[in-house]
């Protein structure tokens, strides 16, 4: 049975969306919350974010994970740091013995099996397949083959992104151990039946 991931569009500031998260968490249970914060914030105003979401998400027994920010990870109390496609500051082992090993740690790897298994062995506690080109429907495809494979082949977990509602049954159908919805989810999660 996949479980839900959800990841949240960059956000720049924090008041818009917290009436949206409290609302979608009134009446969906993720296992884990990515929270992705746009390129042009602050660190301060980065901590603010971090520390007016980060109760909403724990006090319900998800898991936040912060993207791309380590040591803010670190600093304002997460489960974890989830590293993407274009994070280059630090390698996966770097980030690894930077956040402990209490701290889990997520790593894109696209369409990727020779990076996912690289991340697995300089220390990722789960990979994210996600097409390298979002409106791929053949890609689209090829990531739910290569996460179908990787969840009956490896023991480190995986997480598949699902552009459209369609994906998401389709990968929750074979069994793909984490489910993230394209950011639209947000907007209305009632036909993603996840």
């Amino acid at each position: 049975m996949s479980e839900l991931y959800l990841a949240t569009p960059a956000l720049l500031h924090a008041d818009a969306f917290l009436p949206v998260l409290e609302q979608r968490l009134a009446h969906h249970q993720p296992a884990a919350l990515l929270l992705r914060l746009s390129g042009g914030v602050a660190p301060a105003a980065a901590t603010a974010m971090v520390e007016a979401i980060r109760p909403l998400v724990q006090h319900k027994g998800i898991a936040l994970m912060l993207e791309d920010a380590p040591e803010l990870a670190v600093q304002t109390g997460c489960d974890g740091v989830h590293l993407s496609r274009s994070y280059t500051a630090a390698s996966v082992r770097d980030v690894r013995r930077q956040i402990g090993d209490e701290l889990q740690l997520g790593v894109a790897v696209g369409s990727s099996r020779d990076d996912a298994m690289r991340a697995g062995e300089e220390g990722a506690d789960y990979v994210y397949f996600a097409p390298d080109a979002p409106d791929g429907a053949e890609q689209a495809q090829a990531v739910q083959a290569l996460a179908q494979w990787w969840c009956m082949m490896m023991e480190l977990p995986a997480v598949a992104f699902a552009g459209t509602p369609e994906q998401a049954s389709a990968l929750a159908g074979c069994d793909v151990d984490f489910v993230m919805p394209d950011t639209s989810w947000w907007d209305d999660p009632a036909p993603w039946a996840l």
